[in-house]
């Protein structure tokens, strides 16, 4: 009995030494990971004190007009028709940045948040498509010139923005970073649930609660015990694959109007745009797909995001992620030079 337990205890011991020694090993590894150069209001992303706000050559408002909330971007000289709406991420921004380069550039934006600002839901869960009413009703009134409209949005936001398309008409060009074809659920585990409702009922979405556990502690617990990087990717995809109906989870994509430019890193480690992206383009065959190689989900640094804590995979190399970064852009100012002529 006494061998047994001290076997037990030997093993225990070991796998406590392997641990430590991984977590020091993988800190010294990643020590230098991303210190991207986020700008301050990353830090806080609800914080509107924090964005910058005094642009050359462009006026810049906050517009609080009900469950619209965001930045207005006016061009001094606007030089192009129609405006572009940018929304963000997970994260919660309002894609400020991308709103601020094309005003810079001549169009007119609106940098809006999804959630976390007053009247609307404070995490990213059950989130009303009906919202962007207000944001329609807002462009009604006080943009003469408001057509076309694009929108442009990153992950969430993108699976948002097509969820949008799907259901107001007004809306004549997408351009979606890193997209999803299906409805998720959302990122509150405390009141959990789809990420988006409409009419007062849930959509439809993937339970990412029910992927794969292999997958979970494979991809997940391992790593953050180790601190090695965590990914996503076989998570959602795990979960979609175990969902009998997950063909009902797609977003509605094949009635929209819209013109659509899907911009995905083949890389992609938060989850498989790529194949996403197809799934879009199966239901809309003039939907159009932009991949590029060795760029994962943010196209930004060496496919390492430290958070701190804990660090993210997304994907793709320093030198592909800043190729199809800069690439990437030129794809999107020539779809909205074609589009808002």
């Amino acid at each position: 009995m006494k061998k047994i337990f001290f076997r037990i205890f030997s093993i225990l011991i070991i796998l406590l030494a392997l641990v430590f020694i991984s977590r020091i090993y993988n800190d010294h590894k990643y020590k230098d990971t991303n210190a991207l150069n986020f700008p301050k209001y990353y830090k806080d992303v609800t914080n509107i004190s924090l964005y910058p706000t005094d642009i050359d050559g462009v006026d810049v408002t906050y517009v609080d007009e009900g469950r619209m909330q965001g930045f207005r971007f006016v061009p001094k000289k606007k030089s192009h028709k129609g405006l572009v709406i940018c929304f963000g991420g997970s994260e919660g921004s309002p894609n400020f940045e991308s709103a601020k380069r094309l005003a810079e550039e001549g169009y007119e934006t609106l940098a809006l948040f999804m959630f976390g600002m007053k009247n609307q839901e404070q995490t990213l869960r059950k989130i009303p498509l009906e919202q962007f009413e207000d944001v329609i009703n807002y462009i009604n009134k006080n943009i003469k010139d408001n057509k076309p409209i694009s929108i442009l949005a990153a992950s969430k936001g993108a699976e948002y923005a097509l969820n949008l398309a799907s259901k107001y008409p007004e809306i004549d060009n997408l351009i979606l970073i890193s997209p999803s074809s299906y409805n998720f659920a959302g990122l509150d585990f405390k009141d959990y649930g789809s990420s988006w409702t409409y009419k007062g009922k849930e959509l439809p979405y993937i339970d990412i609660k029910k992927s794969s556990f292999n997958s979970f502690l494979k991809n997940i617990i391992g790593p953050a015990i180790i601190k090695s990087p965590i990914s996503f990717k076989d998570t959602y995809k795990s979960a979609i694959e175990k969902d009998s109906s997950s063909q009902e989870k797609l977003i509605p994509v094949k009635n929209i109007k819209a013109n659509i430019l899907m911009i995905v890193g083949e890389d992609d480690l938060m989850w498989d745009s790529l194949s996403m992206a197809n799934k879009i383009k199966d239901q809309n065959p003039n939907a159009k797909i932009y991949s590029y190689k060795e760029a994962g989900h943010i196209f930004a640094g060496n496919g390492v995001l430290n958070l701190g804590k804990i660090r993210i995979a997304t994907g793709g190399t320093i030198e592909g992620n800043e190729k199809a970064s800069s690439e990437s852009r030129k794809t999107i100012d020539a779809f909205l030079n074609e589009n808002h002529k």
